[in-house]
């Protein structure tokens, strides 16, 4: 099952190298291990002899770094990654490689959305994020379970009226739902078949990344047809 974003998040997650001597003195209070790592911090962090206060302290930190640097965000994704594995499992269950992919974009959004938004006053603010993370997660089964039971041979525009896919894009381009790299993503990717990894390669933009980006749009195009703001209609001429 991980070959998608979770997987893609956790391997560079393992190839940071940031400045820990904030969270090591955090843990001090609680152990004598001196953590070296990010993966180090994590096992120590799921080992149950860090009391709950000093994990919030340790969460509020990582937080706030994680709000100013998309280096600290991966940090965040990668110290939560047990968690966010064990929700998609449940969440994925009976879905096909698409709909697993999808769904675990979907908890990444979730995820990297609370930690721009919770208040970090909160208590248990691992648990707290885990639950928005799931939240999303939920809503992305819930459309991949309809698509399954929809047909094989439903698509992201699958909700279009009548004409042809790429003009539905294109129309969500020129209305401002999506942008031209966001269409091309998902045309290249869901109508053309392009798997995701060789897109992110050629983009040079980190596999986990690109999925929860095109996740986004396809949820703003999808309710943009259903509203009807997008129809597969040819460009009306600007006036001279």
């Amino acid at each position: 099952m991980w070959t998608g974003p979770l997987r893609a998040a956790e391997r560079e997650f393992l190839r940071l190298d940031l400045d820990l001597r904030e969270l090591v003195a955090l843990l001090e209070p609680c152990t004598d291990i001196r953590p070296s790592t990010l993966l180090e911090v994590r096992e120590l962090l799921l080992s149950g002899t860090v009391a709950r206060q000093v994990c919030d302290g340790l969460w509020r930190r990582v937080l706030t770094d994680a709000r100013r640097s998309e280096e600290w965000m991966l940090a965040a994704i990668g110290l939560a990654m047990p968690g966010l594995k064990a929700c998609a499992r449940r969440l994925c269950e009976g879905l096909d490689s698409r709909g697993s992919e999808d769904v675990q974009a979907e908890v990444l959004a979730g995820f990297i959305g609370a930690v721009r938004e919770i208040d970090t006053t909160w208590y248990r603010l691992p648990w707290m994020l885990r639950c928005r993370a799931r939240r999303s997660g939920l809503r992305a089964r819930k459309d991949a379970l309809a698509h399954a039971v929809a047909g094989p041979g439903r698509d992201v525009c699958a909700d279009r009226p009548s004409g042809h896919p790429d003009l539905v894009l294109q129309d969500a381009v020129r209305q401002g739902v999506i942008s031209e790299r966001e269409a091309s993503v998902i045309g290249r990717t869901r109508l053309e078949g392009v798997p995701l990894t060789r897109v992110a390669l050629e983009g040079g933009a980190p596999y986990w990344k690109l999925a929860k980006r095109r996740s986004r749009a396809e949820k703003r195009l999808a309710d943009a047809v259903r509203s009807g703001q997008v129809a597969s209609r040819s460009p009306v001429p600007a006036p001279a």
